[in-house]
């Protein structure tokens, strides 16, 4: 190898060594979303439980709807046009999310299309969504560089296989756990951490 495809090669690992760091510097979220999110699915799951409690199934699907709306409105209105995102690579924010809308609208085309077509067992729903957004939380973990995160994802796909097994209170619990420990605890944690960059600026 010359000298000067040295230098290039050297030149060309600097740059990639340089945009892997400005990516495990970023804070892509303030963790009002996951905060949000896991309030919303928690909210929802224990309505339908009080709806099938008292016979009213038929008002299952619209408490779905009404939370995925709210969410939405939510994301599109409210988180994309805050300061939030303001730390780091601007092109690594834009990925994270990008995976993370992705992963939104799959899982509404799956929720309410999949459920409607009859496709997937409701019983088993949440099996489902979990094993899709462990999907979200192991490629922000990985883009990152945040390896708390990125095992975020292991306890999403083994509580999904489990849910898989089990329906009725047992299911209802652990997806409820599920949420609380996986989601919105590690929103406050990222709500922490966005203050503290913050501070310290």
């Amino acid at each position: 190898m010359s000298h000067q495809n040295k230098t290039e090669a050297e030149e060309e690992l600097v740059f990639i060594k340089s945009i892997m760091d400005a990516s495990q510097r970023v804070v892509a979220d303030n963790g009002s979303g996951f905060i949000l999110w896991g309030l919303l699915i928690l909210f929802a799951g224990i309505g339908t439980f009080i709806l099938e409690q008292y016979r009213l199934d038929q008002y299952i699907g619209w408490l779905y709807l009404s939370v995925v709306i709210i969410g939405w409105f939510y994301m599109v209105f409210i988180n994309r046009n805050s300061k939030q995102c303001v730390i780091g690579n601007p092109i690594t924010r834009r990925i994270i999310n990008s995976i993370w809308i992705a992963v939104l609208v799959s899982m509404t085309i799956l929720g309410f299309l999949g459920g409607a077509a009859g496709i997937i067992d409701l019983n088993h729903m949440t099996g489902v969504m979990y094993a899709v957004l462990g999907s979200a939380y192991f490629l922000q973990g990985v883009i990152t560089g945040k390896t708390w995160v990125r095992n975020l994802a292991f306890g999403w796909w083994l509580g999904a296989m489990v849910l898989f097994f089990i329906t009725g209170v047992p299911a209802a619990i652990l997806a409820a756990g599920m949420l609380i420990g996986l989601q919105i605890v590690p929103g406050i944690i990222f709500n922490s951490q966005w203050k503290a960059q913050f501070a310290k600026d």
